[in-house]
């Protein structure tokens, strides 16, 4: 009977020691993840006594996002790292993703709830977490190749050399041609912000819209020349105007005639 009792008594040790074995292997698990004691304590139902007994001293190695921004960073500093580097759209879509956005009433569309700041928070964090891991954090501009860096690079660049030289020739006969001003500084400046005014036309990276910049400065020479807009004429009346252009048949329309002999239109009255 002793031998049984024993034998009972070993197994059910067993079966405890078991049974708080799993315990601590679920408390640790979530402690892991970076979830803090009340947490665990209401994930799993145990006392805050047992978790912070098993949690005691051990660090917190892998802990999960819960912000926007913690998110962003973690799925950012994977793509930033890679040999091919991080692309900007990509950069955003993932911003896009954890942001969200909302309806913007007054434009009549959708913007995203990140703005320039947000961008640049990532970016800096991301840099500094590869530092510290000794890795190199690339984030490419989407308009290079790939398979072609450099010779994208070099196209562009000798593009831009070109329709700069083109402005600087554009430039030199709008000069010639609208510069009265007698002071040196004076044509020095007009050059200059004639030259900005017409990359702000062609680039749209002004601080307004390309729309709003031609509406506004031609509301400014409009009211320099004295020009107005000449309202249209009205008609004064609109059978004289109808005469005037498109004047009444004087022939037989022989298909009204054979209408109104066989007596339709007194039928649809």
């Amino acid at each position: 009977m002793r031998i049984q009792n024993a034998a009972a008594s070993k197994a059910f040790d067993a079966d405890q020691a078991a049974n708080d074995d799993a315990r601590i292997e679920k408390v640790m698990a979530l402690h892991l993840t970076g979830m803090s004691r009340r947490n665990i304590v209401a994930a799993t139902g145990e006392t805050e006594h047992f978790v912070r007994k098993v949690v005691a001293g051990v660090p917190v190695t892998k802990r999960q996002p819960t912000t926007p921004f913690d998110k962003s960073v973690q799925q950012v500093y994977k793509l930033a790292c890679r040999e091919q580097g991080l692309k900007d759209y990509e950069l955003r879509s993932i911003l896009h993703s954890e942001y969200g956005c909302a309806w913007n009433h007054s434009k009549g569309c959708y913007e995203s709830l990140y703005d320039k700041d947000t961008i640049k928070r990532v970016k800096s964090k991301v840099r500094d977490q590869a530092a510290t891991n000794g890795q190199d954090a690339k984030f490419i501009p989407d308009w290079i190749d790939n398979s072609a860096p450099t010779a994208s690079r070099v196209t562009l660049e000798q593009a831009a050399s070109v329709l700069s030289s083109r402005l600087d020739e554009l430039m030199d006969e709008f000069m010639f041609e609208f510069s009265s001003n007698d002071s040196t500084e004076a044509v020095s400046k007009q050059r200059y912000a004639a030259r900005r005014h017409v990359l702000k036309l062609l680039s749209g990276l002004g601080q307004e819209r390309v729309s709003t910049l031609l509406k506004r400065t031609k509301n400014i020479t409009d009211g320099l020349d004295g020009y107005v807009d000449i309202p249209v004429p009205k008609p004064a009346s609109g059978l004289l105007a109808v005469d005037r252009f498109i004047p009444e048949p004087n022939t037989h329309d022989y298909f009204l005639d054979f209408v109104e002999e066989q007596g339709w239109l007194k039928s649809a009255a």
